[in-house]
């Protein structure tokens, strides 16, 4: 099932962190390690003011999506429910909720940028990420 979030509690954040940490060590090896436990603290500080959507089964957060307006932070996935449509979901949802959308992928991350034109997104201008030091590519998507 997916929801939106209207408040975020302690419990649900600290889920959110274990999946957002797990997703980004597992999908980008080409980034150090310790970028992402670094980043750790901030993003989540911004949790609590981003647009949060969560997949769960049986009462449990598998998944989330975070977006800032109509650009998508992140979505994510839990390494156990994976390759079983939840990230499919979650972003289905938002081409529901929203009419357009924008997000960065890293193009070494070849999954996601194949995940993101499965669902109709185009890419947009490359750039070297001033934080990792790592090609990003931006991608957008319109009803």
């Amino acid at each position: 099932m997916i929801t939106k979030l209207t408040t975020l509690t302690t419990d649900q954040q600290n889920r959110l962190m274990a999946i957002w940490l797990q997703g980004n060590l597992d999908a980008h090896p080409f980034v150090a390690a310790t970028y992402w436990h670094q980043m750790a603290p901030l993003v989540a500080t911004q949790l609590g003011a981003a647009t949060l959507y969560v997949a769960t089964t049986e009462h449990q957060i598998v998944g989330f999506a975070g977006l800032d307006d109509t650009y998508i932070a992140g979505i994510f996935v839990d390494s156990a429910y994976r390759h079983q449509g939840f990230g499919h979901a979650l972003l289905t949802r938002l081409q529901t909720d929203y009419r357009q959308l924008a997000l960065s992928v890293y193009p070494q991350n070849q999954r996601a940028v194949a995940f993101y034109q499965q669902h109709g997104f185009t890419l947009g201008e490359p750039a070297v990420d001033p934080d990792t030091g790592v090609m990003d590519q931006e991608m957008h998507w319109q009803r």
